[in-house]
């Protein structure tokens, strides 16, 4: 008897390819969320070494407290990304850890239909040796 093949197979090979899906989307939304960290690493960085001079004229002035402000604008815009970055990659997490689990179930599904199956076969088989055993008596006793 031929194994039956397992009927839900097109649906887990639909979900192994939205799982994967989601992984690549995940795996693209980390490297986001990595370049705008470095980005506001930077931005941090780049405040920093700013600095306002200890005795100037009024435009050296005006010019320090100018370009301080660019830089903490820098670092506020850089964060926010950052932050929107890190909720995308979040979403991406719980989106690939659900379809993660959707296959899991199905390939759970697949290796019981296996398993029923091998058992079933087993038996057949069982039944088949025993069947053959059992006519062998029944000819050595008509024999003897």
């Amino acid at each position: 008897e031929l194994m039956r093949p397992f009927r839900l197979q097109s649906v887990a090979r639909l979900r192994q390819m939205q799982e994967d899906q989601a992984a690549a989307e995940l795996l693209r939304r980390s490297e986001l969320r990595r370049s705008a960290d470095r980005r506001t690493a930077q931005a941090t960085a780049a405040l920093a070494g700013t600095t306002m001079p200890s005795q100037a004229d009024l435009r050296s002035w005006q010019s320090s407290v100018a370009a301080r402000a660019a830089a903490s604008s820098m670092v506020v815009e850089a964060a926010a990304t950052a932050e929107l970055a890190r909720a995308d990659e979040a979403g991406a997490q719980r989106t690939w850890s659900t379809a993660r689990r959707r296959t899991a179930t199905l390939a759970k599904l697949a290796d019981r239909h296996r398993a029923a199956q091998v058992a079933a076969e087993n038996h057949a088989e069982q039944l088949i040796l025993d069947e053959i055993a059992s006519q062998r008596v029944r000819r050595r006793q008509g024999l003897a």
